[in-house]
């Protein structure tokens, strides 16, 4: 399932090329909101690969599976809280410059799945401690899942932008 998912994480990288290549103007025309969300387009997808393969050298160096889940959901977590704090801190910042681009449909689901998100990186940090949660490869994999979603809505993003009227992407 690690290596599915990973095999998923690459070709969706892949595809956010398909989206700078499209792009009619160069990198410097984009907006922040644009420019925030290709990073974190990309960077989620190849936090999906490195996520998929860091418990097999784990796994090879004969770490106890606890550990292994443990330090995967605390680092996943991390990430979660982190990551969407950022990207929470640049909305915020593009929104009171008036520089915030918005697709409809597409937006709200962006900030459901922040949300979502939020919830899960709790869910893998409550998984650490293995309160509420059951620590192991369940919530853990729940996580890529997430992260893959994100990063999906992210594409999708770029795709509604596609379709605005007057909009060249």
């Amino acid at each position: 399932m690690l290596y599915t998912l990973a095999q998923v994480a690459i070709a969706l990288a892949g595809f956010s090329g398909v989206v700078v290549a499209f792009r009619v103007q160069g990198a410097h025309a984009w907006s922040p909101t644009e420019l925030r969300v290709l990073w974190l387009l990309l960077g989620g997808s190849f936090l999906v690969l490195f996520f998929s393969l860091l418990p097999l050298p784990l796994a090879l160096a004969n770490w106890p599976a606890d550990a292994i889940w443990g330090l995967g959901s605390a680092l996943l977590g991390s990430w979660f809280i982190a990551g969407n704090l950022l990207a929470l801190r640049g909305d915020r910042l593009d929104r009171a410059r008036g520089q915030l681009v918005t697709v409809p449909v597409i937006s709200p689901i962006l900030y459901g799945v922040i949300i979502l998100a939020f919830v899960v990186g709790l869910a893998l940090w409550l998984s650490v401690f293995n309160l509420v949660v059951p620590r192991g490869q369940a919530v853990y994999v729940l996580g890529l899942i997430t992260l893959l979603a994100f990063a999906s809505v992210e594409f999708l993003f770029f795709i509604g932008l596609l379709s605005r009227p007057g909009r060249e992407l």
